[in-house]
């Protein structure tokens, strides 16, 4: 396990519109769902975090699945299976109840996933989350002493590579817009999607 977490920085010489409008028209649904799920509070119980993951899990594989059958549509400079994560749900939670093996339900209500832009959309959100994760794996390490190897591989993202992979989606989202202006505000459209639905997926999940 590297020493400490690795971000590379992401250097411009102006923040391009794609993603400043990105950042500032979701800005609020992102803080809406960080405020949902709690993750960096103190009082983070384990019981919580797995509740979390559980509920990742609902969310991820079924927008997985529908993004990877897809993939030979997508962008050539987007690897869509090097950036699957439900695995590392699965083995997350795995590793936090090895006695667990009950299947989780999956959300059927799905952020519109139907064309390139709306699926980059929301692999924008998946992305960022993974970036983010940076900071979550470091929370619970902290305060559960749930390590990558323990419990905490999805958050963990990318290790030391996840910064970089960060900046490949940002350049390659950047990429698409040079191509495609007219599909911006889909992107951002299904981004905003991806942030609610995912925060009432989550809210459900606190319910059961």
């Amino acid at each position: 396990m590297p020493a400490k977490d690795v971000v590379t920085p992401f250097v411009a010489d102006a923040v391009p519109s794609i993603l400043q409008r990105l950042r500032s028209e979701t800005r609020d649904a992102h803080s809406a769902i960080e405020k949902t799920l709690a993750l960096t509070d103190k009082t983070l119980t384990p019981g919580a975090y797995r509740q979390v993951l559980e509920s990742f899990y609902g969310f991820y594989k079924p927008v997985e699945d529908v993004i990877g059958a897809a993939a030979d549509t997508m962008p050539v400079w987007l690897d869509v299976a090097a950036r699957r994560k439900t695995f590392l749900l699965e083995v997350d939670l795995q590793r936090l109840c090895p006695q667990g093996g009950h299947a989780l339900p999956l959300c059927k209500a799905l952020p519109p996933l139907r064309n390139v832009a709306q699926r980059l959309g929301c692999l924008y959100v998946l992305e960022g989350a993974t970036l983010g994760g940076v900071l979550i794996s470091r929370h619970i390490r902290e305060n559960l002493g749930v390590f990558p190897e323990t419990g905490g591989s999805f958050f963990h993202g990318y290790g030391p590579s996840t910064g970089a992979m960060w900046n490949d989606f940002r350049a390659g989202l950047l990429s698409f817009a040079s191509v495609a202006p007219h599909e911006e505000a889909l992107v951002i459209e299904t981004a905003r999607a991806t942030f609610e639905t995912l925060r009432h997926w989550c809210e459900r999940g606190k319910d059961r």
